[in-house]
């Protein structure tokens, strides 16, 4: 809609704007009135609203880019796929795409599958700008080298469910993920009926990424039916071990300077003394400074293990917490209750940040030092963020150097002020 403003004099005769319906567009109208003073009638401003613009053609373009991605993406039915995953035991003829959240492809996604992280809406922006290309938003090192290789042509992509191509909106990411493929002159096709049509014919081609190399899913064995649904989290029925075996576990060495355990080797000072721990950092709902008076110095991150906890906002405070161990040639012992969710996230966190790691490869690392770490959808979610916000950060020296991250407001180790933004409940302590 476009707009027009003009000035109308008050009091001016009108007699020279008519125009008689019997007279020409060259004949002269009636001789105008003289003009008032510019004084003695102050100009007005009206509006005057004309006309609207077309719409863009711009929004045929969606059209014509699903009949071009129709004539160029093949159907794969689920038994196909299954087939060509038997033949590439030896050899890699085609590329399996995963376009989900990082958290739904973690818990389970076909063997080999790479996954592409534009489930965001700035990621899928960067996408359909052409900023970024798929091997940019893959969320590993080897499948970022997989995409930039031009070997492989054949792509089979999925998402969660989608059949039919014909209902996406161009903005989805299965969607722009063919688009990307068929611009890089690849030969994509989609999985019909997506990872839920899939898992259910042939589960057995399936797999979980948070595994550590060599470890597989147990069999319901009656030695490896555990409760570990207390746990609160899918990836803890993964392990076989059984709830005695948790309590028992020692703690466990991530780096030279970073233990995780548990809320029992927090309270045995032979123990602390035995691995060099000279700082504690507890992550658990409670207060206990066990040992504060024999010079171990504590530090309490008031959170439970549960969907609603901000963990995120203790990351900075933490990482200060354990360099300063580090520069200072001590070590920390970082424990929750049990040493698998909330403590394990820090030290997570704590890889991403100063060792420059991915979340997978950071995860790994810690789940080789600690076999029974299984953090819940919260706090991966927030591990997620942190990774994003991480790749969006230039690597600078100083990130590198000795230099930690500016200290918080002093305060006492041992004290907590509840905070406006922390919700902590009674749920299920891990």
């Amino acid at each position: 809609m476009s707009t027009v403003y003009c000035e109308v004099e008050v009091g001016k005769s009108r007699e020279g704007l008519r125009l008689s319906l019997n007279r020409s567009l060259s004949e002269p109208g009636p001789a105008a009135a003289a003009p008032l003073p510019a004084a003695a009638a102050p100009a007005k401003r009206c509006k005057v609203d004309c006309f609207s613009l077309p719409a863009s053609p711009c929004s045929e373009s969606a059209t014509l880019q699903k009949a071009l991605l129709a004539k160029c993406v093949r159907l794969f039915e689920p038994e196909t796929l299954a087939g060509r995953l038997v033949g590439q035991v030896k050899s890699r003829s085609l590329l399996v795409v995963d376009c989900r959240p990082f958290l739904a492809y973690n818990v389970n996604h076909i063997r080999g599958s790479i996954n592409v992280n534009c489930s965001d809406r700035f990621n899928r922006r960067r996408l359909q700008q052409g900023k970024a290309t798929l091997a940019d938003l893959a969320t590993t090192r080897e499948g970022k080298d997989l995409l930039k290789k031009r070997t492989i042509k054949e792509v089979v992509v999925y998402d969660d469910s989608t059949s039919d191509l014909e209902r996406l909106p161009p903005n989805h990411p299965l969607f722009l993920v063919l688009s990307s493929l068929v611009e890089d002159n690849r030969e994509p096709a989609i999985l019909l009926g997506g990872h839920k049509e899939f898992v259910k014919k042939h589960k057995e081609f399936c797999e979980d990424a948070l595994l550590p190399p060599g470890d597989s899913a147990p069999s319901p064995s009656a030695s490896s039916r555990c409760q570990w649904e207390i746990l609160g989290s899918p990836t803890a029925a993964l392990d076989s071990r059984c709830a005695s075996d948790i309590e028992s576990h020692p703690a466990s060495r991530v780096l030279p300077h970073l233990y995780l355990g548990n809320q029992r080797d927090a309270e045995n000072l032979d123990v602390l003394r035995n691995l060099g721990i000279s700082r504690v950092l507890n992550v658990t709902s409670e207060l206990p400074g066990y040992h504060e008076e024999r010079g171990i110095l504590y530090k309490h991150l008031p959170a439970a293990d549960s969907s609603h906890q901000n963990l995120k906002q203790y990351f900075e405070e933490a990482f200060h917490f354990i360099e300063e161990a580090r520069q200072s040639g001590g070590s920390v012992l970082v424990h929750c209750q049990a040493g698998i969710s909330r403590s394990p996230t820090i030290a997570i966190a704590y890889m991403m940040k100063h060792r420059r790691l991915s979340l997978i490869e950071a995860y790994k690392e810690v789940k080789n030092a600690r076999t029974i770490i299984s953090p819940n959808f919260n706090f991966m979610g927030q591990l997620f963020e942190l990774e994003q916000s991480l790749k969006a950060t230039p690597v600078s020296s100083d990130s590198q150097s000795d230099s930690c991250t500016p200290a918080p407001a002093p305060c006492h180790p041992c004290r907590w002020s509840p905070q406006a933004n922390e919700e902590v409940s009674s749920g299920c302590s891990v």
